[in-house]
């Protein structure tokens, strides 16, 4: 947890105030430990105290980011569907801090969205383990796809391949 918290106060270390729009807030364990001029949490597990319960990746097109000058996506995943529905919300800011969570392994899935951006949902079919090995490389390739041009990142190794990170829209 002390990597998580360190992660976003280098994020954020330039912002004036912090309002915050945490995408997978479990408990609201991590803004604790800063002081939010707003913070909304949005958490699919009913009774972990968020704001919001719901499927984040469900509810991004209908809520205004533009009151949110960071979105965490802390996720157990690679979070591509949450990040393209953060940058197909016409109401997200520029300057806006995007903190993200990237998890995978050859046995991980990669969202079909994904695939079809890349050209790879029929070699999927066939070559499932090898394709799912590229979740991340496909992750970064898409964050550029995007417009992302800058991302501060760093990598844990183990049975898992994760990646901490954040970019400035």
């Amino acid at each position: 947890m002390a990597d998580k918290v360190f992660l976003r106060r280098r994020a954020t270390e330039g912002l004036r105030e912090l309002r915050v729009l945490d995408l997978y807030a479990g408990n609201n364990v991590l803004w604790r430990n800063f002081d939010t001029a707003r913070y909304y949490g949005v958490e699919i597990i009913p009774g972990k105290g968020s704001n919001l319960n719901a499927d984040c990746r469900r509810v991004i097109a209908s809520l205004d980011l533009s009151g949110f000058n960071v979105i965490d996506c802390d996720s157990y995943g690679v979070p591509f569907d949450v990040i393209e529905a953060i940058f197909a919300n016409s109401t997200l800011a520029a300057g806006t801090v995007v903190i993200f969570t990237a998890i995978s392994n050859k046995m991980s899935g990669i969202s079909r969205r994904c695939l079809d951006m890349f050209g790879l949902s029929a070699l999927s079919k066939k070559a499932r383990t090898p394709v799912n090995g590229l979740g991340i490389e496909l992750f970064y390739a898409a964050l550029e796809n995007w417009g992302v041009r800058e991302v501060h990142r760093y990598r844990v190794r183990g049975s898992y391949d994760k990646h901490y990170g954040y970019f400035v829209v």
